[in-house]
């Protein structure tokens, strides 16, 4: 169980961020993706199958929490397409997101000052808009903005560095 999770982990949970999971909800339901296997008669039959099977259980743990705390967003329609599957199983057949992630890292070197100490406050150390906005002297509105601006940026810089 230890090898599958550590050869599954990344992809399931990076599925379920890619449907539009709540980052508060995502390693709950990873853990519980894998909880099912162990409590299945599950028999690995390979990667691509495992994958493939962890991804489902993913996908329907996702919708059956949304659907319980009655949330009606767009992530159930999107979930439930068979695009959204073949779109990730497409994705991981390349390089797995190793150059994605390359472009990113580069782009990310040629962001500065207030918007690089935005960014590492949100996704870095995990805070909310409000929180960041108070420990910046800025307006909530204000961070929105510059995460808005600096998500379109770093969207067209890595977009330009794949395409060469």
């Amino acid at each position: 169980m230890e090898q599958l999770v550590r050869r599954h982990q990344a992809s399931v949970r990076g599925y379920l961020l890619y449907l539009g999971c709540p980052v508060r909800l995502v390693d709950d339901l990873v853990q519980d993706a894998f909880l099912s296997v162990l409590g299945s008669d599950f028999e690995d039959r390979g990667d691509a199958s495992t994958a493939a099977f962890l991804r489902t259980v993913a996908r329907n743990l996702l919708l059956k929490t949304l659907r319980r705390e009655r949330r009606h967003q767009p992530v159930a329609d999107f979930a439930a397409s068979e695009h959204a599957e073949q779109v990730w199983v497409e994705f991981e057949e390349g390089d797995g997101g190793d150059d994605y992630l390359g472009a990113l890292r580069e782009c990310l070197q040629g962001i500065t000052g207030r918007v690089r100490s935005v960014l590492g406050l949100r996704y870095h150390s995990n805070l909310r808009r409000t929180a960041i906005a108070g420990k910046l002297g800025m307006s909530e509105n204000g961070v929105k903005s510059i995460l808005a601006r600096a998500r379109k940026q770093l969207r067209g810089c890595i977009e330009r560095r794949l395409d060469q």
